[in-house]
């Protein structure tokens, strides 16, 4: 953090260009479908998007445990890729009821307010509207009549700073050079791993204690009951005794931990810096977990899904123990259990974006897409509006429409149909097609912050590897015109 004295002088330099003190006031009114309402600090949004906090949030019924879970993800994005951490600071409130009461609103002219206007993408909305009408009559055979109307979608433009989705350009480089190392190491993790030698059973009490720690993570977001049930029991146990190494830093990991009980030291040394008193550099944080407390954080969640270096070194500080889970056996949990995502993964496999995919990123892929249902006559997407997700139809049917200069595209989507990729691809991230569900349907769903997290490692390894291969080719070609002469 920077000094009174140094922030002072930045903010004489910044006024002069026209940075003042005021601060902007926003506002936004509460609306029935609002149910969660989070103020936080940018050290919680510096590594995590919007949407990865709500989905976080979203799984506790208690907002203290939501907070919790929340900056323990953000805690551990910053330790992998910083030596230090910003405030990280959260409060959550559940929304249980809105009522509408004219006197409790605040009376206009008090406070600014952004205002907000509805953006014109060129799209006839009457005529959409009547088409769409058109096509829900015609299916009334498979559904009841609804008496849901079409929500028109507002979008703020005035006055509301855009959101950001990505981390800086120089964050980026980091986090690719991080992976980048770890790369090697993962093409030998092809060796066969037989889980059933590490499978033990686990009490009640230890089931409990190991999914209050993975109900907030994304990897294990999508887990059905049988393949949690195999996490369970391919969990080690694992005793340690104080001042003993759990990890070190920059060995490439291969395990994540859950503190189940005892208090674990996080320390850390600076690029170029080397250990002399053997100690692990500097003190950052302090991991504590409890059973009567039901406090159980975690660690190293990255090496489920690929190698690279550890950030950081953990040592505990007391008498302690760990469940592990080694990424060779968490691999094998998602493909021998039962597959009801095999249509799925073959869809993926047709899907541009993932081109560079081999068959255990598409099932990686697959294990982190959420089910989603939408009713009759629900707008999924709209064209020429911002995409934060990506679909895949499992059941039921949908019109779409897609318009441009040469004329309107109609057509029916069914079951195995994909719509909404071209936000992962496209600069703008809009949404290229109109789809609206003609009867309750059913798709799998995959939002583009997953998305660009999961592929930015395989698309960086894919593009080193062709440079490579033009670098090879560029000399081979040299070679011969030598020759030749």
């Amino acid at each position: 953090p920077g000094t009174a004295f140094t922030r002072s002088i930045g903010d004489a330099m910044a006024e002069e260009l026209g940075v003042f003190a005021e601060p902007e006031m926003l506002s936004r009114e509460l609306k029935p479908n609002d149910k969660i309402l989070v103020c936080a600090s940018d050290g919680v949004f510096e590594f995590l998007t919007n949407q990865s906090v709500i989905d976080i949030c979203a799984k506790f019924n208690d907002p203290l445990e939501a907070c919790r879970a929340v900056v323990a993800e953000a805690y551990e994005l910053w330790l992998q890729y910083e030596l230090r951490t910003d405030d990280i600071t959260i409060i959550v409130i559940f929304i249980d009821e809105i009522r509408n009461d004219p006197a409790s609103r605040r009376p206009s002219g008090s406070g600014s307010y952004a205002s907000s206007k509805r953006m014109n993408f060129g799209l006839d909305a009457k005529g959409m509207q009547k088409e769409l009408e058109a096509e829900l009559e015609d299916d009334d055979e498979e559904d009841e009549e609804s008496d849901e109307e079409f929500e028109e979608q507002t979008i703020h433009t005035s006055g509301v700073k855009p959101v950001r989705k990505n981390v800086s350009k120089e964050k980026s480089k980091e986090i690719a050079k991080l992976k980048a190392q770890g790369a090697k190491a993962a093409a030998q993790d092809t060796e066969p791993f037989d889980i059933k030698k590490l499978a033990t059973p686990k009490t009640d009490a230890e089931k409990e204690s190991i999914e209050e720690a993975i109900k907030a993570s994304v990897m294990f977001r999508n887990v059905t009951h049988q393949q949690r049930e195999m996490i369970y029991q391919c969990m080690e146990s694992v005793k340690v005794k104080e001042g003993e190494w759990v990890i070190k830093q920059g060995s490439v990991g291969d395990k994540y931990y859950i503190i189940d009980e005892g208090q674990f030291e996080v320390r850390i040394l600076p690029d170029g810096v080397k250990d002399e008193t053997g100690e692990g550099g500097n003190i950052i944080h302090l991991y504590e977990g409890s059973r009567k407390l039901h406090i159980h954080p975690s660690f190293g969640e990255l090496a489920l899904m690929y190698s690279a270096p550890r950030s950081a070194s953990i040592i505990a500080k007391s008498d302690g123990h760990l469940w592990a889970l080694h990424r060779s056996a968490f691999r094998q949990v998602l493909t021998e259990s039962k597959d009801d995502r095999k249509d799925l993964k073959k869809v993926l496999e047709k899907i541009p974006y993932f081109q560079y995919c081999d068959s255990d990123a598409i099932n990686k892929i697959a294990t982190m897409m959420d089910e989603v249902s939408f009713g009759r006559g629900e707008n999924i997407a709209e064209q020429g509006f911002p995409g934060k997700t990506m679909y895949v139809m499992k059941n039921g049917s949908c019109y779409s429409m897609e318009m441009s200069a040469s004329g309107t595209k109609r057509g029916t989507l069914k079951a195995k149909s994909f719509f909404g990729d071209e936000i992962f691809s496209n600069s703008d991230g809009l949404y290229g097609k109109t789809v609206v569900s003609l009867q309750t349907t059913t798709c799998w769903a995959l939002d583009r912050a997953t998305a660009e997290k999961t592929m930015k490692p395989i698309i960086d390894l894919s593009e080193s590897s062709d440079k490579k291969s033009e670098s090879s080719s560029g000399k081979h070609k040299k070679s011969s015109k030598k020759s030749s002469h």
